[in-house]
């Protein structure tokens, strides 16, 4: 990534922790883009060319979670098997979680439950992101599957990764839910 592509990354991740932040402080309702723009020192246009919604602030990282997904069964280790590697993508996925974020994640997911277009917003995106999982499970899964036993192994996954986020012991939780997928579909 060169120089620019990094510095508009860095300012994309700025703006949405800021915007969030504030969100989670006074209510989405409560905070305009335009306040957004002000205090990340962007103008509006230039705000909506980052995120193209007010609720896409929110979710910064949507389209490199769907691939991240895509690409733990894509590119997995050869021999290595589908469920194994999205275990190992999530595990890594909680490593990777600043404890700033892990002691908000309550006041998050409560911003999200509670605003209706974010709650929607979360729904739909996570509806896309199963549906890239499911496409890509029956494409690489040794054993034919169909497309609804596809897209509910990609439920269960998706679903284990979202429970084990508000577990004590997260990585813990993430193991014993893949142990229970493994043990209802055998690949």
């Amino acid at each position: 990534m060169g120089l620019r592509e990094d510095k508009k990354k860095k300012t994309r991740k700025a703006i949405s922790d800021m915007a969030t932040e504030l969100f989670i402080q006074r209510g989405y309702h409560n905070v305009t883009t335009s306040e957004i723009a002000e205090k990340a020192e962007v103008s509006v246009p230039t705000l909506f060319n980052y995120f193209p919604t007010k609720e896409s602030l929110v979710f910064d990282e949507d389209a490199e979670v769907e691939q991240e997904l895509v690409d733990a069964v894509l590119k997995r280790k050869k021999g290595q098997k589908i469920l194994e590697a999205l275990l190992e993508k999530g595990l890594s996925f909680l490593d990777s979680i600043p404890e700033s974020h892990k002691k908000n994640f309550n006041k998050f997911m409560a911003l999200i439950e509670g605003t209706p277009e974010l709650s929607l917003y979360s729904k739909q995106m996570w509806m896309r992101h199963e549906q890239a999982l499911a496409n890509a499970i029956r494409r690489e899964t040794k054993v034919k599957i169909s497309v609804l036993e596809a897209g509910s192994i990609a439920r269960f996954v998706l679903d284990s990764y979202h429970r084990s986020l508000s577990s004590a012991n997260s990585k813990a939780s993430l193991k014993s839910l893949f142990e229970i997928i493994g043990r209802g579909w055998r690949e």
